[in-house]
C-alpha cells in the first residue's frame, strides 16, 4: 500500500480515537468513511477491526459497567450474529460502489438523527421485544458497511440509560460484533495477514488518541463539539454517495 494512503489511515485512526476519547463513541463511524474515500470499503473494514477493538476495550475499562451490560443486553448481542453473516456475504458479492453508497447513507442518517435531536423513549417492559430485530439489523449493516451505530445507538438512547451504562453497553456490543465480523471476513477471504499487521500497528495511534481525548472529555462543550463532528460526518457521507 502507498505511503500516502498509510498516512491517511493512521491519521484517521488517531483523530477518530481522540474524538471517541472525548465522547465514548464514534471511532468506526468517523474513521471508516474517511478511509473508504481513498480505498475500497472491502479493504477498509478489515483495516479498522483491531484498532476498533482496542478503542472499545479502553472505553469499556473506563466506564466499568461490563456485568450489567451483559446481563441486560446479551440477547441483543447474540441477535447480531446472523445479521453479520448476511451482511458480510452481501459485501463479498456486491460492487464497491454499492458499499460506499450504503456506508454514506448510514453516516448521513446517523448524523441527522443526532443533529435533529430526535427524542423518543421505550418503556422498560417493551424493551426486550426490540432486542432481536435491532440486533439483526445492526449486524447486517455492520457486515455490509462496517458501521455499528445504526440502529443500536438510537435504541440505547431511547432507553434513557445512565451515560456510563450506555457507553459501556454500546462498546461491548461493538466489541462482540467486531470479533465475529473478523471471523466472517476471514471465511470470505477478506482478512489477510498483511492487513492484520497494519491493523495491529494502528493500536499505537488509537491508544494515544483515546488517552488524550479522555483527558479533555470534561473540558470542552459537548454541544459545539458534537455539532462540528456531525456536520463533517454528513459531508463525508455525501462524498461517498456522490463520488463513488
Amino acid at each position: 500500500m502507498d505511503t500516502d494512503i498509510l498516512i491517511i489511515v493512521f491519521s484517521s485512526f488517531f483523530i477518530a480515537s481522540f474524538l471517541k476519547g472525548l465522547t465514548g463513541l464514534g471511532f468506526v463511524t468517523l474513521c471508516l468513511p474517511v478511509i473508504s474515500s481513498f480505498i475500497d470499503v472491502s479493504l477498509a473494514i478489515p483495516f479498522i477491526i483491531i484498532p476498533s477493538l482496542a478503542s472499545n476495550v479502553m472505553v469499556i475499562a473506563q466506564t466499568r459497567r461490563f456485568g450489567e451490560s451483559i446481563r441486560r443486553f446479551w440477547l441483543l448481542y447474540v441477535a447480531a450474529f446472523p445479521g453479520l453473516y448476511f451482511g458480510v456475504s452481501l459485501l463479498s458479492k456486491t460492487t464497491d460502489d454499492m458499499s460506499r453508497i450504503a456506508l454514506g447513507a448510514v453516516s448521513i442518517i446517523y448524523a441527522l438523527f443526532l443533529l435533529l435531536n430526535v427524542n423518543f423513549s421505550i418503556v422498560g417492559k417493551y424493551e426486550r421485544y426490540f432486542y432481536v430485530p435491532v440486533g439483526m439489523v445492526n449486524g447486517t449493516l455492520n457486515g455490509l458497511t462496517g458501521t455499528q451505530v445504526m440502529p443500536m445507538l438510537p435504541f440505547m438512547i431511547s432507553l434513557r440509560l445512565h451515560r456510563d451504562l450506555m457507553i459501556n453497553a454500546i462498546n461491548l456490543g461493538f466489541t462482540i460484533s467486531m470479533l465475529i465480523l473478523m471471523l466472517f471476513l476471514s471465511k470470505f477471504g477478506m482478512f489477510s495477514l498483511g492487513i492484520l499487521k497494519i491493523s495491529v500497528l494502528g493500536i499505537l495511534p488509537v491508544s494515544a488518541g483515546i488517552y488524550l481525548g479522555s483527558k479533555l472529555r470534561y473540558l470542552l462543550s459537548d454541544d459545539k463539539y458534537r455539532f462540528a463532528v456531525l456536520i463533517i460526518l454528513m459531508l463525508i457521507g455525501l462524498n461517498l454517495i456522490l463520488n463513488p
